[in-house]
């Protein structure tokens, strides 16, 4: 072997083994902050908020619940008192025939909430504004072999406005979409105040059973329509939890939510569409 090469196995030993290092990090467990759910939609039902705090990067549980909050969504003109579940604690409901209206604008509001444990009560705000959404036409469910999937695809018409929209799928009444990093969120800049036609917008995977369909499955699609926060809200969420390319890159930037005094979440107001077919 080469001089060469043996001065090139050295070098590659030296930094394999220099990278088998121990680092300990000091982290700081002492912030604590708010961490607010909370949606109000056109549908009459439950609507919920849910209080959670922050924790620590090493904490394995689920994070701690916050209870006897005072929580209340007004717009204006009417006030919405929030019951904590006592079944669930730090989930606040509705009552079951509360819905919201298009065109106003709600406030959330929690009180009562001593985050620090240092006997000081905190309050928290937060906005949001309910744009209509078109009806949609119909929906339809087509198959790619190649990628083992249906596809859900969409037929609306869409406003010449500035309009953002979240998608989600349900299968025989059963959400698939059920956290924040699997909903599609759009603008519209694409077919903006252009009939949609049959816009790809919700995937059903045969590799996950849970989403595998069959013939004679229920599908529906609800379509929200969204504030421009809410989507960057969303957007930056999905930015931040997925695999950094490359490896070692930066950490995203901090997602902005709309709650007040530091607390980290979001509240969104917004209209739905519905709209289900059967996969024939």
């Amino acid at each position: 072997m080469s001089r060469l090469k043996y001065i090139y196995l050295i070098v590659l030993a030296i930094f394999a083994a220099s990278c088998t290092e121990k680092i300990d990090i000091q982290l700081d467990n002492t912030y604590t902050r708010l961490v607010v759910e909370g949606r109000l939609s056109t549908d009459t039902t439950i609507h919920t908020v849910r209080l959670t705090s922050s924790t620590s990067y090493f904490y394995n549980q689920a994070p701690p619940a916050v209870s006897n909050a005072i929580v209340t969504i007004s717009d204006g003109s009417s006030v919405i008192n929030l019951t904590e579940n006592p079944s669930k604690k730090g989930v606040y409901e509705t009552p079951a025939n509360t819905f919201g209206k298009i065109g106003n604008t709600y406030k959330l509001l929690i009180k009562n909430v001593d985050i620090n444990n240092d006997g000081i009560m905190e309050e928290y705000e937060a906005t949001s504004t309910i744009y209509p959404v078109n009806q949609v036409d119909s929906i339809a469910m087509k198959y790619y072999t190649d990628f083992e999937s249906w596809e859900v695809k969409c037929y609306v018409q869409d406003p010449p406005t500035e309009d953002y929209y979240m998608f989600n799928v349900y299968k025989n009444n059963t959400l698939m979409t059920d956290t924040l990093t699997e909903p599609l969120v759009v603008d519209d800049k694409l077919y903006n105040g252009n009939y949609t036609n049959g816009i790809g917008v919700g995937y059903l995977r045969d590799e996950k059973s849970g989403e595998r369909a069959v013939l004679g499955d229920s599908i529906r699609l609800e379509t929200w329509r969204i504030d421009k926060s809410f989507f960057k809200f969303v957007t930056e969420f999905k930015d931040a939890v997925r695999k950094q390319n490359p490896l070692f890159s930066g950490p995203p930037s901090n997602i902005k939510g709309n709650v007040s005094n530091g607390a980290i979440g979001y509240f969104a107001a917004y209209s739905i569409s519905k709209c289900r077919t059967i996969i024939k």
